[in-house]
């Protein structure tokens, strides 16, 4: 696994922390698995730092502006480009992941070349991850999920 790559997470994971605000995978229906959703990942401190990402943009986009008005600053939401299609980074939903829990890699052009993004935006989306788990380990929680529980509960089976 690659920091700056996409990834899918097995149902497992879902199941073992089902109370902890994780954004859950969709449902399989007639159209069949839809692997969604998707997770751009960071690897520090042991663990993969999963990102999910939405082609919700424009409620995301809003959500955004709401933020920034009430607190000048908000490091919950980006946006940019993955696989040529705008998306908005849902960082405010970041998890803990340890390798047993990824299904498959994110993959374009009949499974052969990996989902990336451009390094600036790797970068930016990188330090607010760093600074979102720096300010969890100081009690400070600007995120939507429990990564102390999961944290716990993967440090458990380590």
């Amino acid at each position: 696994m690659n920091t700056g790559n996409f990834y899918f997470i097995k149902d497992e994971y879902y199941k073992r922390f089902p109370k902890c605000g994780l954004m859950g995978n969709k449902d399989s229906d007639a159209a069949g698995v839809h692997g969604r959703p998707c997770f751009y990942c960071f690897e520090m401190d042991g663990y993969f730092w999963m990102v999910p990402i939405s082609s919700k943009t424009e409620k995301y986009k809003a959500l955004y502006e709401e933020k920034k008005k009430r607190y000048k600053e908000y490091d919950g939401l980006r946006f940019g480009y993955v696989n040529g299609k705008y998306r908005a980074f849902l960082i405010q939903n970041v998890c803990p992941v340890s390798e047993e829990y990824i299904d498959c890699q994110y993959m374009i052009e009949n499974n052969t070349v990996p989902v990336k993004i451009n390094d600036k935006l790797s970068a930016e989306i990188n330090g607010i991850v760093r600074k979102v788990v720096r300010l969890n380990k100081r009690g400070i929680r600007i995120v939507l999920t429990d990564i102390n529980n999961i944290l716990n509960g993967l440090n458990k089976t380590k």
